[in-house]
């Protein structure tokens, strides 16, 4: 086979290669980048409910809210004569006080409540009329009064459609004396139900005045909020973000010094998990998460307990301490409208001797789920990694700090790889695929343009990613020990992207003369190892951008996928192109091969391409837009 059809041949098998394993990669990509993607599940649902305890029924594995109730009990009075039942009726309206919220089941009952407010007995009272019992509305199909203890209440068991009001009336029996309450449970889905929600009390017109209100008694004692009006005055607190207000803050942690080695702590913070969920406080040395004192605030969504611990930073996990609860007194704690809080004292204990607390030092925060009341490693992506105050505090001090560490070898490492793979790669792969007919008669310092180009574009990629490797090798201490996907690959495919980009050039050093017959074989594995280290680097820079460390803004990924799309669209333009101009090609290189023969002595320059014009504005084209995005990318992840 001629050296011409080899090459042809080759670059035909690289187009193809290239253009199906780019387009594959994308596609993954769009469905990954930094798009909030949801797997849509099946949402458990439970029924409704247990008479005595109006829990639902079979109870299921999880606890009731307890946060406030978005849906409330209204009634059309709040006296009755028992004595004249029949002209007693109460309209019982269960309401949705929010717009997008609504119940699937419920039930409720009116019970008899002592003078001082506390539920009596669990017996229900009078009886329920339903106003919407002859409709032919699904969603208001399969209520039934039911029989509990000698008493009636009323319960929906249907939960075909969801429910923002229900009417109902409900009676007292002749025999009735005494004020009571209406308790009701609301369904909203198989993870939030709120259990004997109560209703204004009811006082009977024939009998004493009641002491004081009726208490709940699904309901957790309530702690204060974090307070920051005193901040960087009477306490020192550290907010993410900077200056937030407590119910908009994503982190915060507040101290006051009590004497000696005592201290006041409050922390808090917006947490992920269904039930169980933590937010920490580490007192470090410095910005990484390891070798540390912390404080976990966790909530036990079986319990339905916030409680302190004190554990030791491992890794991304944290290890409890043999005695947790060294030192911590006057803990409280709530999670309560999605907001986690706790506030403690930590007073000197000997099992706690190695954390000193007192000179300067680095917070760290952390968040995430928990299991039975035991923290879950943290995560590596945005979000989830812990954030560290930028510089060393005092806890002696009233600091007021914000903001949060950057991790600038990180970003040296990210912004040298863009450099090299979305800016020199692409440049440099363009010229050594379809320029290598332009500019025939042109030469710098004897060596063709495309040549030039290829070899400096090239050089500059093999220079960035050793510094960036050897950046992130520092930073990282050695290598990553992300332990699930797609973090995990991200060190993987670095490694391999290494290793070509470490033997293509030694190979284009090596290989022989363009006339000998061993040739072939050498272009085909610089070749092999370039389109290699290409098409890994692609997913590569996609999973390292979604690094927590990074700090990457969530539209810079989506800059760069429309970059690799608008590169695979010139390659196929450019690659059409080609096809279409071969023919006139061939024929004007066989013209001048044949001149060149006839007339051996004279000077005759090389033909130039057909359609040059076009390939030179698509170049021109795809470097003032690789220009652009690798100044925005560069920007985007320095600055963030």
């Amino acid at each position: 086979m001629a050296k011409g059809s080899i090459t042809d041949y080759r670059d035909g098998v690289f187009s193809m290669c290239l253009g199906r394993v780019a387009l594959l990669v994308l596609g993954v990509v769009i469905s990954h980048a930094r798009a909030d993607t949801s797997s849509i599940s099946r949402t458990p649902t439970i029924g409704c409910c247990d008479c005595a305890t109006l829990m639902p029924d079979p109870r299921p594995n999880i606890e009731p809210q307890h946060m406030p109730s978005p849906f409330h009990i209204k009634l059309s009075k709040t006296v009755y004569n028992p004595k004249n039942s029949q002209a007693e009726e109460i309209n019982v309206n269960l309401t949705a006080v929010q717009p997008l919220t609504a119940f699937t089941r419920f039930m409720v009952q009116a019970v008899y409540i002592n003078r001082d407010g506390t539920v009596k007995d669990n017996t229900p009272l009078g009886r329920f009329i339903d106003l919407d019992f002859n409709s032919t509305d699904t969603g208001l199909r399969g209520r039934t009064e039911i029989t509990c203890a000698g008493g009636r209440a009323i319960k929906q068991s249907n939960a075909n459609q969801a429910k923002k009001n229900v009417r109902l009336v409900w009676k007292p029996d002749v025999t009735m004396k005494g004020p009571i309450v209406f308790r009701t449970t609301f369904i909203q889905d198989g993870n939030r139900f709120w259990v004997r929600e109560l209703s204004e009390p009811v006082i009977d017109k024939n009998g004493p005045p009641m002491d004081k209100l009726p208490t709940d008694p699904n309901r957790l004692p309530l702690i204060d909020p974090i307070n920051t009006r005193d901040c960087g005055s009477k306490k020192g607190c550290y907010r993410i973000p900077e200056g937030c207000w407590e119910p908009y803050c994503q982190y915060i942690a507040t101290w006051v010094h009590l004497g000696g080695n005592r201290y006041r702590f409050e922390v808090g913070g917006i947490t992920d998990g269904i039930t169980d969920r933590y937010v920490s406080l580490a007192i470090s040395n410095d910005i990484r998460w390891g070798g540390d004192l912390v404080m976990e605030c966790v909530h036990n969504g079986a319990t339905g307990l916030t409680q302190v611990y004190l554990a030791e930073s491992v890794d991304h996990h944290t290890h409890r301490l043999k005695n947790p609860k060294a030192g911590i007194i006057s803990e409280e704690g709530q999670f309560l409208n999605g907001r986690l809080r706790c506030r403690f004292e930590k007073v000197p204990h000997p099992d706690t001797k190695d954390y000193p607390m007192s000179g300067y030092s680095h917070l760290i925060m952390s968040r995430g789920v928990a299991e039975s009341g035991e923290t879950a490693a943290h995560g590596f992506g945005v979000g989830e990694i812990p954030l560290s105050s930028p510089d060393q505090i005092t806890l002696s001090s009233t600091a007021n700090v914000g903001d949060y560490a950057r991790y600038a070898l990180v970003k040296g490492h990210g912004i040298l790889m863009i450099l090299a793979w979305a800016f020199f790669g692409t440049t440099g792969l363009l010229l050594t695929k379809y320029y290598k007919p332009m500019w025939p008669n042109k030469r710098f310092y004897g060596q063709r343009y495309w040549f030039i180009g290829h070899l400096n574009c090239m050089a500059w990629l093999f220079l960035l990613v050793i510094i960036g490797v050897i950046l992130i090798f520092v930073e990282v201490g050695g290598y990553s020990m992300a332990d699930y996907l797609p973090y995990k690959a991200h060190p993987i495919l670095g490694i391999i992207i290494l290793i070509c980009v470490i033997l293509n050039p030694i190979i284009a050093l090596i290989r022989p003369e363009d006339d000998h017959r061993c040739r072939p074989v050498f272009n085909w594995f610089h070749w092999a190892f370039g389109t290699i280290a290409w098409c890994l680097a692609i997913p590569a820079m996609f999973i390292g951008m979604d690094f927590g460390k990074a700090m990457v803004p969530w539209w810079a990924t989506w800059i760069l996928c429309i970059y690799i799309l608008f590169h695979i669209i010139v390659e196929i333009t450019l690659e059409v192109h080609q096809c279409c101009t071969h023919k006139k090609n061939k024929e004007r290189r066989k013209k001048y091969e044949f001149q060149k023969r006839d007339n051996p002595k004279a000077h005759i320059p090389e033909p130039e391409p057909v359609g040059r014009r076009f390939k030179r504005n698509m170049l021109l084209a795809h470097f003032i837009v690789t220009c652009i995005v690798a100044l925005i990318m560069v920007i985007s992840i320095a600055a963030a």
